[in-house]
């Protein structure tokens, strides 16, 4: 059964009970306690879609076969997971989430006892050991127990509100709406936001409605009424963030969706002066010049998440980046972190005293190259996860994904109706759009015909 398994950017990635079933779940789980070995602490936790729930109590039991103690946090984010990890001395970390490309998908994330997610060559090790059957069960005295800790919220908010500046956060006066996707950050956000006197409005703060195509991301019309319920109810900032809440997508007070680079720009100026920051070799120039005016140097790395992260951890970066709206903080935790980043840009805006749309337009202008391609009864879900699965070179964000076409970086953005692509204007740019306009019309009618 493990042949059909798929690593999808290094991560287990499948459609529950076709792919992922719980009896494969149950057994990846003995092979990996086999490897972490007897008495291990590995920690669990899930989103609220239920496939989720489900596979995350099958791969328990086979932990708990090879003598490893879980720790279950139940639903919880998968920075509560990573920020635990170290704390509760486990081995291993393992989240559950729906997944970002596939409409009934399941996502697995494995994170070591460091916080660091495992590379490819780990997962596949992992996938090789199970062809093999190489398991090795406990005597019953020895089998594993499960421990509940939902105690996990109250810990991590009151971390995060220890090291923001809570002080000028609260004196801010600021007003954040937020949608959570359906995902487990409700159980924790509202509290964190609180303690800081944000005044906040939740959107989908609930488990995910029954029979209804839910997926990691929030959709393109989600996004849309996100800006237009920020104006109507004049708050400082918006945010959505995805199922884990490892993304975030910040919405400034006029409604504007801000980039993956303009919400970098504006978190720099948390960082000190001389500080070496990585960030995903996808990012835009706009980054560069804001780090030059404030004098931190930026290390560029090319690879996934593990690498970016294993190479944060050398250099001693205080902040990692990547194009996809994920921004993870080191000396916190090695976790990329939605929740986190919310607060840190609203702590930014009350420390300079300005409105979210006045910070950004103090940002460097980096002219781009447009083009539409009209979406029309087309599933954007598939026309994106098909798109990432072509290209090797490509990475998943908020709205879509970035792809690398020749030596130019192109943003595929899912709108209401329609597919957007932007890239710097730089040499080649044109071509490169209109070469993935070519792309992705040709993707939307082989979606269309397999509808």
């Amino acid at each position: 059964m493990s042949e059909e398994l798929e690593l999808l950017d290094g991560r287990l990635h499948g459609i529950a009970n076709t792919a992922l079933v719980p009896e494969l779940m149950a057994e990846l789980g003995g092979v990996l306690g086999t490897v972490l070995g007897e008495r291990a602490v590995v920690v669990t936790a899930r989103d609220n879609y239920p496939p989720s729930r489900m596979l995350k109590r099958a791969l328990s039991s086979g932990l708990m076969s090879t003598g490893i103690t879980v720790i279950d946090f139940h639903a919880a984010t998968t920075p509560e997971l990573v920020f635990a990890i170290k704390r509760l001395g486990a081995k291993a970390g393992i989240q559950f989430t729906i997944s970002p490309i596939e409409r009934n998908g399941v996502m697995v994330k494995f994170f070591d006892s460091h916080g660091v997610e495992y590379s490819r060559e780990r997962m596949e090790d992992l996938l090789e050991r199970m062809k093999s059957g190489r398991i090795v069960r406990s005597l019953p005295s020895f089998i594993g127990w499960v421990t509940y800790a939902e105690y996990i919220h109250d810990i991590y908010s009151a971390a995060v509100v220890s090291y923001v500046d809570a002080p000028a956060i609260a004196g801010g006066g600021l007003k954040l709406v937020c949608d959570v996707n359906f995902g487990p950050s409700s159980e924790v956000l509202p509290s964190i936001l609180s303690e800081l006197g944000v005044e906040s409005i939740f959107l989908n703060a609930h488990k995910p409605p029954a029979q209804r195509g839910v997926s990691h991301m929030p959709s393109p019309e989600a996004i849309e009424a996100l800006g237009r319920i920020v104006k109507a109810s004049g708050a400082s900032l918006g945010a959505a963030l995805c199922a884990d809440a490892t993304r975030a997508l910040v919405v400034d007070d006029k409604g504007k969706p801000l980039t993956s680079e303009e919400l970098a720009g504006i978190l720099l100026s948390c960082v000190p002066r001389g500080a070496r920051v990585a960030l995903s070799e996808s990012m835009g120039s706009l980054v560069d010049e804001v780090a030059r005016e404030r004098g931190v140097r930026l290390v560029r790395i090319r690879g996934s998440r593990h690498e970016l992260l294993r190479a944060a951890r050398r250099l001693g970066s205080p902040a990692v980046f990547t194009c996809g709206g994920e921004a993870a903080f080191t000396d916190f935790s090695f976790s990329f972190d939605g929740m986190l980043t919310i607060i840190k840009v609203m702590e930014a805006a009350a420390k300079a005293g300005e409105e979210l749309s006045e910070m950004r337009s103090a940002l460097p202008t980096v002219p781009v190259v447009r083009s539409s391609v009209r979406l029309r009864d087309g599933d954007y879900l598939k026309v994106v996860g098909n798109l990432h699965r072509m290209y090797k070179d490509s990475f998943l964000t908020m709205t879509g994904l970035r792809v690398r076409v020749g030596g130019v970086w192109v943003s595929v953005e899912a709108r209401p109706g329609r597919i957007e692509l932007v890239a710097e204007d730089t040499e080649g740019a044109k071509e490169a759009v209109e070469k993935m306009s070519k792309t992705v019309k040709a993707v939307i009618r082989e979606v269309k015909a397999a509808q």
